[in-house]
């Protein structure tokens, strides 16, 4: 079979979208598929645009969205229908609703991401300044995308129900089937076992990892190291990512690390290094459509500590590769499951190698992409 992999930027560069939609086309062809690439398409808006975007920011103080935008998304499809005409693929597929959105062709069109429009707006900061034209325009694009597609195929239950309880989509070509890891692992049960020992019982490892403070919940994570500390439990916290805000006190035992890029091999290191030492990556996020940094954590036998929202519960189960609160949880109430797993530590090392299966026969993107092959053979 020969995949069409379409997207507006450059699929083949790592660095767009943390990654994903080049893990993504690489477990296809891992999987025997040709991929051909298309891509770096060009954005094109209306002559009055620019116009009505600064008269919208200055008199409503609202963000009138180019990415949301019903003649950009048409000249994207009829950019991709262009570069489709060369090729002889089996099937379209795509991350990314906007170029796809007006695109009518021969092949099955199949949609595999995280999100629709209108699960973002209210959940996402950036979302919440969108003028009425932007919703109207998202909403329209979205629905047009998804009465397109042969199957709309989404990482978590939390979007899938999006598309049928809010956009009105069929059951029948709407599919969940979670991201990988966006990180080479060929890790056995064997070397998981090799790494817990590596581990120490007495002084506990968190790891943080994430662009943003707020959204990503930086503040709790601070907040509940300097509890832990304050009881007597010896403490890390390498904290990868984006920076603290200038009043926000640092600790010795709090390690701020910055942005680590998985393009060099020395980002890759250190990452893998942190993520091999560390019992429990700790991403509390408020707004997280799925959440691929957990996958790439039980990638190593860590379980994870988050928030019960959005995507969220689809990548981690409780008690089975992690843990997820309520946005209200307090302080203490972290402190104390994080203590208890340190002084069960029996408990703790069964946890991580729970975790470690939930990656191995789930949050892979060989076993995504086998799925997504298999979905996409039942097309008639």
């Amino acid at each position: 079979m020969k995949f069409a992999f379409a997207t507006t930027f450059d699929s083949r560069d790592i660095g767009n979208w943390s990654g994903t939609p080049y893990n993504m086309a690489h477990g296809f062809t891992q999987q025997g598929i040709e991929v051909e690439h298309i891509g770096d398409l060009k954005r094109h808006l209306s002559p009055n645009f620019k116009l009505k975007q600064v008269w919208k920011k200055i008199a409503c103080g609202q963000r009138e969205s180019p990415r949301f935008n019903v003649f950009a998304a048409k000249k994207y499809s009829q950019q991709l229908a262009e570069k489709l005409k060369k090729t002889n693929a089996d099937a379209i597929i795509s991350p990314l609703i906007n170029p796809i959105a007006y695109l009518d062709c021969k092949q099955p069109l199949v949609l595999w991401t995280d999100a629709l429009y209108a699960s973002l707006l209210g959940f996402y900061p950036g979302f919440s300044s969108h003028s009425a034209s932007s919703i109207e325009q998202g909403n329209i694009i979205t629905k047009e995308c998804l009465s397109r597609c042969k199957l709309a195929i989404f990482s978590s239950d939390w979007a899938a129900r999006t598309a049928i309880e809010i956009y009105g989509a069929s059951k029948e070509k709407i599919k969940v089937v979670p991201f990988g890891a966006n990180i080479q692992c060929n890790h056995t049960a064997e070397d998981i076992q090799d790494l817990l020992k590596l581990r120490s019982p007495k002084t506990l490892k968190l790891l943080f990892i994430g662009k943003h403070w707020d959204r990503k919940g930086g503040d709790i994570v601070f907040n509940v190291t300097k509890a832990l500390h304050a009881a007597g439990q010896s403490v890390e916290l390498n904290f990868v990512g984006c920076h603290p805000p200038k009043d926000v006190e640092i600790p010795a035992y709090i390690k701020c690390h910055g942005f680590i890029s998985k393009r060099t091999p020395e980002g890759v290191n250190k990452m893998i290094r942190l993520l091999q030492e560390s019992h429990f990556l700790f991403v509390p996020s408020r707004a997280e459509c799925f959440g691929i940094v957990f996958a790439e954590a039980n990638a190593f036998g860590l379980p994870c500590l988050t928030s019960y929202v959005g995507g969220i519960s689809t990548a981690v189960k409780d008690n089975i590769n992690g843990m997820t609160f309520g946005l209200d949880a307090s302080t203490e109430v972290y402190c104390h499951y994080i203590m208890y797993m340190m002084q069960q530590y029996d408990n703790y090392e069964k946890l991580a190698l729970s975790s470690f299966h939930e990656y191995e026969t789930r949050l892979n993107w060989k076993t995504a992409t086998n799925s997504v092959i298999q979905l996409i053979q039942q097309v008639e």
